[in-house]
Parts: structure tokens; C-alpha cells; sequence
């Protein structure tokens, strides 16, 4: 597949030449496929939110390049603006950034600063407001009288709004009930199917890893320790441990019924894929229990 996105080489340290010095990356290279949902994980300290800084160059690389369709996005840095309308960055608690009148405004701050006309800046809010499922009733209100959850969600849209071509969301769903969750998370997946949009989620939840991304990338120690598919990730659930990272929970029962005996396979890391596995273990105990019934009677 082809990859929107790509980091090649790229290293950043803080405090360099300081007692302070930290390394946040090492050398990284990886790639972000376009129209997938790839999400980054690793303990705290292991360099995702220096990452995902990094994209649209909120941060620019010490040494190494970043690279948005094949091209260096600091190859001009005073146009550095445009490469932020084009790999929208969502950081952590974003409803903290709400500053407009109203929700409308606040949505459409970024499309009125790209020049749209104001027809399409109100055709955008509308849009944007659909997918994270802020109802238009809202859109009138001060951002300062909708619940938390309705923030967060309004605060997204203002960044959907632009209609990046790489969406890059830092714990969009931090801090939230599970209806908020999976409200947030399940938008963001429709807008990704919707749009053919290309996202890079970053989280501590692995169960949110699970349900919603295609790809995984796992930092470790400022490098990248594993890259690839959801399947091909969790598969290494030991591997992950050794790290510090942790698989879902119902991985973790998977792996628990299958030291018990229960021959599960398949999609073993979302609570979907461990029944369909269940159910084929049962079905087959049966088969063969009915089998051997027969058996016995030919026999008699």
C-alpha cells in the first residue's frame, strides 16, 4: 500500500547538550498508509506525543525528514501553515482550545482562516458536526454550556473541518464514560470509511486499538519495536509485555481459555472475534461428541 506519510531517519532529542538531554526518537522510520486508521501506542516517555508533533510540524525533526506524499514538509518552512491544514493535529484535551461565541464559529475558525467563502465554511461545520455526532441543534450554543463530552466532540470537528488529508488525534477519547468513547471513536471511524480519510490515533487503550485501527505502530525506548497489522501486532502479546505494553483484556482471556485446553483461533483480541472462536470450539466438541455416539451405536 501506498504510505501518505513517512518519517525516514527521523531523531529529536530535548534538552540536547544539557543535563536535561532526552532522547524522544532514535533514527525512526515508518510509514502511514494512506486511507487506514493506524494507531501508535507505548509506555509513557517512549515518544508518541513527540511523534505525532512531529507530523505537522508543530516540532521539526533534529535530523531526518518528514515526508507527505513524497515531499519534505519543512522543503519550505515559511509555508509550514499549509502543511497544517493538510495533516490536522487534535492534541490532548482539545476542548481546552474552545475560545469562539459559538460551537459554529468555533468549527468553522479553520475554514474561514483557509479562505473558503462563507457558504463552504458553513457546508464543512455542518459536515464535521455530522461525523463526531454533534447534533446542528448545538451549533448555536455558546462551546461553553455543552457538556464535556460534547466539547471534546466539537473540538475535533474544528480540525475535521479542514478536511485534512491526514487526521492525527492524541487520546481523543481520554478522560471520557465508554458511551463517549465509543460516540468519538466510532465517529472517527465513519468519517475514515466516509471520506477515505488517512488517521493516526494515538492511545493508551489497547481495546480501543483493537476495535478501531487497521495498523498498529509500537514505540519503545524512542524507536519503533513493532509495525504492522492489528492481527500481526497482538499476535506478539509476550513480546508486548516484555516492553511494558499491555494486550486487551479479552486477548488476555483468549490466551487464559486456551491454557485450559479451549482450541480457539482466529481473531483473537476483540470480543467479536473471541465468541465467533468460542462458538466454532463448542461446535466442533459437538461434531465429534456426536461422532463418537455414533460410533458406539454402530458397534452395539
Amino acid at each position: 500500500m501506498e504510505n501518505i506519510l513517512e518519517l525516514k531517519d527521523v531523531s529529536y532529542v530535548y534538552g540536547s547538550g544539557t543535563p536535561f538531554e532526552m532522547v524522544a526518537l532514535k533514527n525512526v522510520s515508518v510509514g502511514f498508509e494512506k486511507g487506514k486508521i493506524t494507531g501508535v501506542i507505548g509506555h509513557t516517555g517512549s515518544g508518541k506525543s513527540t511523534l505525532v508533533q512531529l507530523l505537522n510540524g508543530l516540532l521539526r525533526p533534529q535530523t531526518g525528514s518528514i515526508l507527505l506524499n513524497g515531499e519534505d514538509i519543512w522543503q519550505k518552512p515559511k509555508e509550514i501553515q499549509k502543511i497544517r491544514y493538510r495533516v490536522g493535529l487534535v492534541m490532548q484535551y482539545p476542548e481546552y482550545q474552545l475560545f469562539d461565541e459559538t460551537v459554529r464559529a468555533d468549527i468553522g475558525y479553520a475554514p474561514r482562516n483557509m479562505g473558503l467563502s462563507p457558504e463552504e465554511v458553513e457546508a464543512r461545520v455542518k459536515e464535521a458536526a455530522a461525523f463526531v455526532r454533534l447534533d446542528e441543534s448545538l451549533l448555536a450554543q455558546s462551546p461553553f454550556a455543552l457538556s464535556g463530552g460534547q466539547k471534546r466532540r466539537a473540538a475535533i470537528a474544528g480540525i475535521i473541518a479542514m478536511r485534512p488529508e491526514v487526521l492525527v488525534l492524541d487520546e481523543p477519547a481520554a478522560g471520557l464514560d465508554p458511551l463517549g468513547r465509543s460516540e468519538i471513536l466510532g465517529g472517527l471511524r465513519e468519517y475514515q470509511r466516509t471520506c477515505g480519510a488517512t488517521v493516526i490515533l494515538v492511545s493508551h487503550s489497547m481495546e480501543d486499538m483493537a476495535q478501531y485501527c487497521d495498523r498498529i505502530v509500537a514505540l519503545n525506548h524512542a524507536e519503533v519495536f513493532l509495525n504492522g497489522t492489528v492481527d500481526e501486532v497482538f499476535s506478539r502479546s509476550r513480546e508486548l509485555a516484555e516492553v511494558g505494553l499491555d494486550i486487551p483484556r479479552i486477548a488476555r482471556i483468549a490466551i487464559a481459555l486456551q491454557k485450559r485446553g479451549v482450541p480457539l483461533d482466529g481473531n483473537l483480541y476483540t470480543v467479536p472475534g473471541v465468541a465467533k472462536a468460542y462458538l466454532r470450539a463448542w461446535q466442533e466438541k459437538q461434531r465429534r461428541s456426536t461422532a463418537a455416539q455414533a460410533g458406539e451405536g454402530d458397534h452395539a
